[in-house]
């Protein structure tokens, strides 16, 4: 992987709260990060101090003629106007997930690069983890998919402004539609809201897609341990993408997991699973090197706003469905 490129575009980072702490890092080390701001200066001062770069304020960020982005990694609720803005001031864009709280503004962002001949790309991160990228690849292997669950379980960090999963599940969506390459079809969610109202802290979303695929997510604040593991049934075979074990073991394929008698399933207790070579480097990094390419060459992003559109129209329809069904206390639902 190249990680330096000729006539770098010059960025300009929003946010340095723990994730734009990574950010920084990263385009820093790829020679682009120009500038940083955040509402907490001291914040602002200590990145720009630590990459040798400016602490600027908000406004400059959009009028700087030393930017040529924008990476948006602040407060949910301030995801699409501050992109808007980018994008009207001629900035190429890159927004952290959630790009938008509404599919509204989602579509508002989208026909806005359009319009401008901008770049916007979404930080679905995964999708660029060596993990996944083999998985898919090794696709075939499962045969027709069937059933896909995920789970993305830690204790906290608990948000008032979006529920758990425009925070969490955001990943795993992305993922799911990469691998069902179709819109879902049904889409239905039951959350539980006891410590901020209407803003579940673990939910589970069910989604039903074309050819009998189903996928299932769970996502939650509320766990004493952690979990972040995608599992992809297919009828010749199994994945299980778990991203807290070691990189020799993120990636496993099991094969003849299943055996017919008299045509009735029956499980094969000798199924093999073998572990998936994988590359190592740093999905970050490797995002965040191809959103400065594609502003080069002029490309759309794997994780485009168009990609990232798609999944808020799979939140937003999430959310609904949780507004009607959610567990209120005292264990009656709405």
């Amino acid at each position: 992987m190249i990680d330096v490129l000729k006539n770098t575009p010059r960025v300009a980072l929003i946010g340095c709260g723990a994730w734009g702490k990574n950010l920084a890092r990263n385009f820093a080390e790829l020679g682009a990060l120009t500038g940083v701001c955040d509402t907490d200066t001291r914040k602002a001062k200590v990145i720009a101090l630590e990459h040798k770069i400016e602490a600027i304020d908000e406004d400059q960020v959009f009028t700087h003629p030393n930017v040529d982005a924008v990476v948006i990694s602040s407060l949910a609720p301030l995801h699409a106007s501050q992109a808007e803005r980018a994008l009207k001031a001629g900035k190429h864009v890159y927004i952290e997930k959630p790009m938008a709280l509404s599919v509204k503004d989602a579509q508002n962002l989208c026909a806005l690069a359009k319009d401008r001949k901008r770049v916007l790309m979404v930080g679905h991160l995964l999708q660029y983890h060596p993990a996944f990228m083999a998985l898919k690849e090794r696709l075939s292997e499962l045969g027709p998919l069937k059933h896909i669950y995920a789970t993305r379980l830690a204790l906290g960090r608990f948000r008032r402004q979006e529920g758990v999963l425009w925070d969490l599940a955001s990943h795993d969506i992305s993922l799911i539609l990469a691998l069902a390459q179709s819109k879902p079809k049904t889409i239905e969610a039951v959350g539980q809201a006891f410590l901020t109202p209407g803003k579940p802290a673990s939910a589970l979303l069910t989604l039903t897609f074309p050819n009998n695929l189903t996928a299932h997510i769970h996502a939650s604040w509320l766990s004493p341990f952690k979990e972040q593991k995608l599992v992809v049934i297919g009828e010749k075979g199994i994945a299980v993408f778990d991203d807290r074990k070691p990189l020799a073991e993120k990636l496993l394929i099991s094969k003849d997991c299943f055996e017919w008698e008299e045509d009735q399933p029956q499980a094969n207790d000798g199924f093999k699973s073998s572990a998936v070579l994988l590359p190592e480097f740093e999905p970050l990094r490797h995002e965040c090197l191809h959103f400065l390419t594609c502003i080069q060459e002029g490309t759309e992003p794997l994780t485009s706003g168009e990609e990232g559109l798609r999944v808020t129209e799979v939140l937003e329809a999430a959310e609904k469905s949780l507004q009607e069904k959610f567990v209120k206390p005292g264990g009656c639902s709405k």
